[in-house]
C-alpha cells in the first residue's frame, strides 16, 4: 500500500540534506484559521479551464473559441487564467495552437484589462516548452511533478527525481528570463495505479519546488478522492514547515468532495484555489477522474460565506453555459445550473408572463463635435449627425473635407460595423452651401470644389461597413445624393427628395450615378428633368426606401430595431456582399466580377472565417451569438476583400 518505492523514498529531495523553513509560523498559531471564522480574507481563483479543462476534449476546438473563452472569463473579473500549454502536439494535440492563442489574448484582453493586472500562466514542462512559451510572450509558466512513481511514469514517462530535475532546469532558465514559475504536484491523496499516497510523502516535493524557485505550489488531487479529513492530514504536515501563502489547492470533484475540500483548506489558511469553468477537465492518465471542481460552485460557496473573490457569478454562469454548448457537452456546474433555472423562473410569476417594459432607446456617446457635424458611438455603430439646422444642414467646404477623411478612415476602425447619417432640424440636407463663400467655378485641380464633392460621395460609397441614412425631413440636390449613396434608407413621413438643380440651370452631375443605381433609370431621369418633389411611398415601391416610420419618435425606434437586426449579421460578409453588388452593377458578366465571385466562394468557409463559425453555430442549433465577440478587437476588414 506504500505510495513510493523504496528507492523513491530515499531520493535526495532536499539538496545537502538541509531542510528549509518557508515563512513558517508555529502550527499552533494556525489553529485560529481552522474554523470558518471571522478571519475571512479575500481568495484568489486560478481559472484552469482554457488549459486543463480543454486539453482532453477529443473534437478539435477552434483557436477562436479558445481565445473567446479567455476573453469572456476575463470579463467576469478573473485575473489568473491558465491560458494554454506548450507541450508536444503529439501528446496534447488540442493545445497545439498555444502560440496563436497567446498572440490573440495578449492583444486583447492584454496584461492590463479593465484596470486589472491580468496573469496568463502556461504549462511549460521542459526547456523546449519554455523556449516556445517565452517566444509567445508568456510571463509565467507552470512546471509539475507527481508525488508518486507510477503516475510519474505514466504521465511524464520518467521517475519522480527525473521530473524534479527537469523542473529545476526549466525553473532556473525561466527565472533568468524574468518569467515567474509556479509549481504543481499531482496525486497528493492517491495514485490511480499504485494506490493511496502517504501525507508525509507530499512535503519533500513541495519543499524541493519552492527551493528551486517556484513562488508557490499547487496541491493536486488528481483523482478527486480527497475528503476534508485527508486535506487536513496533508496540510497538517505541510503547514508545520511552509506558509499557507506559498500553497494553493487544486481539487477534482470526482466524488463530489471538491467544495468541501476547498472549505477545509480555507479554514486551515489557504487563500488560493484552482478551478475550471463548468467543471471542465480531467487527466487522461487518471482513469475515472471526471474533472476539476467547477469555478461557479467555488464562487457561489465563497461569496455566500462572505468571502470576496472579485468574480461576477452571473457572468461566469453565462460563460459556463456558452463553452459547454460550444464543445457539445452538458453544463457541469451544480450551482451554475441551479442559478440558470432560478433566473429563468423569475421571468414569469405563477406561469403568467410579466409585462415587457418599453424598450429603451440606444444611448450614443459623443466622440467628436465640430460645430457642423457630430460623431457618436453606440456599440458597433457610428453615427454622424449634421448640426447646421439654421442653414438647412448644407454642406460647407470644411464639412466636405472632414467627412471625407472620416469615411476613408472607417475601414481601419475595428469597432465600427455600421454607419448612420442623420441630421438635426427641419431639413435632412439641402445640398452644397452656395452662400457665396465657396469657389464653385473652380474645377481645374485636385483641390477644386468638384474634387471635394466627388471625393465625399466616392468615400461614402466605398465605406465597407453598412451605411444607413435616417431621413426626417426634406432633401435637396446634394442632400438627395447623400441619402442615396448609403446602403439603406429609413425615413419618416416628412421625408422629401427634390432634385432642384435644374431650376437654377445646373445638373446633379456627381450624384447622378447613385440615383440611377438606387432609383432605376426611369424614375431618376424624370426626377432630374422635372425637379419635382418625390415622397417616401413612391421610392418605397421601387425598393429605394427600406422603412417608413409613423412619426419622429418611431423613426428612432425603427433605427434601433434595424441596428439590432444588423448585429446578427456578420460584418466581413456584409462588406463582401456590398462589393458583390457593386461589381454586379458596374461590371456584370466581366472577368473581374467572375474573379470576385470565385474568390468569395473559395474563402467564405475557411478555418477561422465567419462562415466556419456561423455554420458551426447553425449545426449546434445556436440561434443567437455575437459577431462582436467573435471578432473581439480585430478588424473584420483587416484583410482586403477585393
Amino acid at each position: 500500500m506504500g505510495t513510493l518505492t523504496k528507492s523513491a523514498r530515499s531520493l535526495p529531495l532536499l539538496k545537502n540534506g538541509l531542510r528549509h523553513n518557508y515563512n513558517v509560523i508555529n502550527i499552533s498559531s494556525w489553529k485560529g484559521f481552522r474554523r470558518f471564522s471571522s478571519l475571512r480574507s479575500d481568495v484568489q481563483i486560478v481559472e484552469v479551464g482554457p488549459r486543463d479543462g480543454l486539453q482532453n476534449i477529443k473534437a478539435s476546438i477552434p483557436t477562436a473559441t479558445k481565445v473567446e473563452l479567455i476573453r469572456r472569463l476575463a470579463d467576469t473579473g478573473l485575473i489568473n487564467i491558465e491560458a494554454t500549454s506548450f507541450v508536444s502536439p503529439k501528446w496534447v494535440p488540442q493545445l497545439a495552437d498555444g502560440a496563436e492563442v497567446m498572440k490573440e489574448i495578449l492583444a486583447r484582453p492584454g496584461h492590463i484589462y479593465q484596470s486589472r493586472q491580468m496573469n496568463y500562466p502556461v504549462l511549460a514542462p521542459n526547456l523546449k516548452g519554455l523556449e516556445n512559451a517565452s517566444r509567445a510572450g508568456a510571463k509565467e509558466i507552470v512546471v509539475f511533478a507527481s508525488v508518486t512513481e507510477a503516475f510519474s511514469k505514466a504521465n511524464q514517462n520518467c521517475t519522480v527525481e527525473e521530473a524534479l530535475q527537469q523542473c529545476e532546469a526549466v525553473t532556473k532558465k525561466a527565472l533568468s528570463l524574468g518569467i515567474r514559475v509556479r509549481g504543481v504536484i499531482s496525486c497528493i491523496f492517491s495514485d490511480p495505479f499504485s494506490g493511496p499516497t502517504s501525507p508525509s510523502a507530499v512535503l519533500p516535493l513541495v519543499e524541493r519546488l519552492l527551493e528551486m524557485g517556484c513562488y508557490e505550489v499547487g496541491l493536486g488531487d488528481t483523482l478527486g478522492v480527497g475528503t476534508p479529513k485527508k486535506v487536513q492530514d496533508v496540510l497538517d504536515k505541510l503547514l508545520a514547515e511552509i506558509s499557507p501563502n506559498r500553497l494553493a489547492g487544486h481539487f477534482h470533484d470526482t466524488y463530489g468532495q471538491g467544495i468541501a475540500n476547498i472549505v477545509r483548506a480555507y479554514e486551515m489558511g489557504l487563500r488560493k484555489f484552482d478551478s475550471s469553468v463548468a467543471g471542465l477537465g480531467g487527466c487522461p492518465y487518471a482513469p475515472g477522474a471526471r474533472g476539476n471542481v467547477a469555478t461557479e460552485d467555488v464562487i457561489y460557496t465563497l461569496e455566500n460565506s462572505g468571502i470576496s473573490t472579485g468574480v461576477d457569478l452571473n457572468k461566469l454562469c453565462n460563460v459556463g453555459q456558452w463553452i459547454s454548448k460550444e464543445i457539445g457537452i452538458p453544463y457541469g456546474s451544480r450551482a451554475g445550473a441551479a442559478l440558470v433555472v432560478k433566473r429563468s423562473n423569475t421571468i414569469s410569476s405563477s406561469g403568467t408572463p410579466k409585462p415587457t417594459p418599453p424598450k429603451q432607446h440606444r444611448s450614443w456617446k459623443i466622440v467628436e463635435d465640430t460645430g457642423e457635424y457630430r460623431v457618436s458611438r453606440s456599440g458597433t455603430a457610428l453615427k454622424v449627425t449634421l448640426t447646421r439646422p439654421k442653414n438647412g444642414n448644407a454642406l460647407t467646404d470644411s464639412m466636405l473635407e472632414g467627412l471625407t477623411v472620416l469615411f476613408k478612415k472607417l475601414p481601419q476602425d475595428p469597432y465600427v460595423y455600421h454607419l448612420v447619417i442623420e441630421s438635426e432640424g427641419k431639413f435632412f440636407c439641402t445640398g452644397m452651401d452656395l452662400s457665396g463663400n465657396t469657389d464653385t467655378a473652380n474645377g481645374s485641380d485636385d483641390g477644386s470644389y468638384y474634387a471635394k464633392v466627388a471625393a465625399l460621395y466616392e468615400a461614402l460609397d466605398h465605406v465597407p461597413q453598412t451605411t444607413i441614412a435616417v431621413v426626417d425631413g426634406p432633401c435637396y440636390g446634394g442632400g438627395v445624393g447623400l441619402a442615396f449613396t448609403c446602403d439603406v434608407r429609413l425615413v419618416s413621413p416628412k421625408a422629401r427628395w427634390t432634385l432642384s438643380e435644374i431650376k437654377i440651370g445646373v445638373s446633379p452631375a456627381v450624384i447622378s450615378k447613385y440615383l440611377v443605381r438606387e432609383w432605376g433609370a426611369s424614375i431618376a431621369r424624370e426626377g432630374m428633368l422635372s425637379g419635382r418633389e418625390i415622397r417616401p411611398e413612391e421610392l418605397a415601391r421601387v425598393g429605394a426606401v427600406h422603412g417608413i416610420s409613423s412619426d419622429e419618435a418611431s423613426l428612432t425606434t425603427l433605427l434601433d430595431n434595424y441596428l439590432d437586426q444588423l448585429d446578427k449579421c456578420a460584418p466581413r460578409s456584409a462588406a463582401i456582399n456590398k462589393e458583390l453588388t457593386r461589381m454586379a452593377w458596374l461590371s456584370p458578366d466581366s472577368e473581374k466580377q467572375a474573379s470576385l465571385v470565385k474568390r468569395t466562394f473559395a474563402n467564405m468557409m475557411v478555418p477561422g472565417s465567419e462562415g466556419e463559425h456561423g455554420i458551426r453555430q447553425f449545426q449546434k442549433k445556436v440561434k443567437s451569438f455575437s459577431w462582436k465577440d467573435f471578432w473581439g478587437n480585430k478588424s473584420p476588414l483587416e484583410k482586403s476583400i477585393y
